[in-house]
Protein backbone atom coordinates (compact mmCIF):
# COMPACT_ATOMS: atom_id res chain seq x y z
CA UNK A 1 0.00 0.00 0.00
CA UNK A 2 2.83 2.37 0.86
CA UNK A 3 4.57 1.75 -2.47
CA UNK A 4 1.53 2.75 -4.50
CA UNK A 5 1.09 5.97 -2.52
CA UNK A 6 4.75 6.83 -3.07
CA UNK A 7 4.35 6.38 -6.82
CA UNK A 8 1.21 8.53 -6.89
CA UNK A 9 3.37 11.35 -5.55
CA UNK A 10 6.53 10.65 -7.57
CA UNK A 11 4.91 10.02 -10.96
CA UNK A 12 3.63 13.60 -11.51
CA UNK A 13 6.95 15.04 -10.28
CA UNK A 14 8.92 12.87 -12.69
CA UNK A 15 6.53 13.71 -15.53
CA UNK A 16 6.90 17.44 -14.87
CA UNK A 17 10.70 17.10 -14.79
CA UNK A 18 10.63 15.22 -18.09
CA UNK A 19 8.47 17.88 -19.75
CA UNK A 20 10.67 20.72 -18.45
CA UNK A 21 13.85 18.96 -19.56
CA UNK A 22 12.54 18.27 -23.05
CA UNK A 23 11.31 21.87 -23.40
CA UNK A 24 14.67 23.22 -22.22
CA UNK A 25 16.62 20.99 -24.60
CA UNK A 26 14.41 21.92 -27.56
CA UNK A 27 14.88 25.62 -26.86
CA UNK A 28 18.63 25.08 -26.40
CA UNK A 29 18.87 23.26 -29.73
CA UNK A 30 17.36 26.28 -31.50
CA UNK A 31 19.96 28.68 -30.09
CA UNK A 32 23.17 29.37 -31.97
CA UNK A 33 25.75 28.95 -29.21
CA UNK A 34 29.33 27.68 -29.15
CA UNK A 35 29.78 23.95 -28.61
CA UNK A 36 31.27 24.39 -25.13
CA UNK A 37 28.32 26.51 -24.00
CA UNK A 38 25.88 24.06 -25.56
CA UNK A 39 27.43 21.10 -23.72
CA UNK A 40 27.52 22.96 -20.38
CA UNK A 41 23.85 23.99 -20.64
CA UNK A 42 22.91 20.48 -21.75
CA UNK A 43 24.61 18.86 -18.75
CA UNK A 44 23.16 21.48 -16.39
CA UNK A 45 19.62 20.94 -17.72
CA UNK A 46 19.87 17.16 -17.51
CA UNK A 47 21.58 16.78 -14.14
CA UNK A 48 20.13 19.56 -12.00
CA UNK A 49 16.50 18.55 -11.65
CA UNK A 50 13.92 21.32 -12.13
CA UNK A 51 16.37 24.13 -11.33
CA UNK A 52 18.50 23.50 -14.43
CA UNK A 53 15.56 23.58 -16.84
CA UNK A 54 13.88 26.53 -15.18
CA UNK A 55 17.14 28.49 -15.04
CA UNK A 56 17.79 27.96 -18.75
CA UNK A 57 14.24 28.86 -19.75
CA UNK A 58 14.46 32.08 -17.70
CA UNK A 59 17.87 32.82 -19.25
CA UNK A 60 16.34 32.28 -22.68
CA UNK A 61 13.60 34.83 -21.93
CA UNK A 62 16.05 37.39 -20.53
CA UNK A 63 18.54 36.98 -23.37
CA UNK A 64 16.45 36.06 -26.43
CA UNK A 65 17.79 35.11 -29.83
CA UNK A 66 18.77 38.05 -32.04
CA UNK A 67 16.40 38.81 -34.90
CA UNK A 68 17.61 37.66 -38.32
Amino acid sequence: MLISSVWTVLAPILAAQYILTVAGLIVLSRRDVPVKTYVLWNVFILLVFFIGSITFLIYNKVKPLPKK
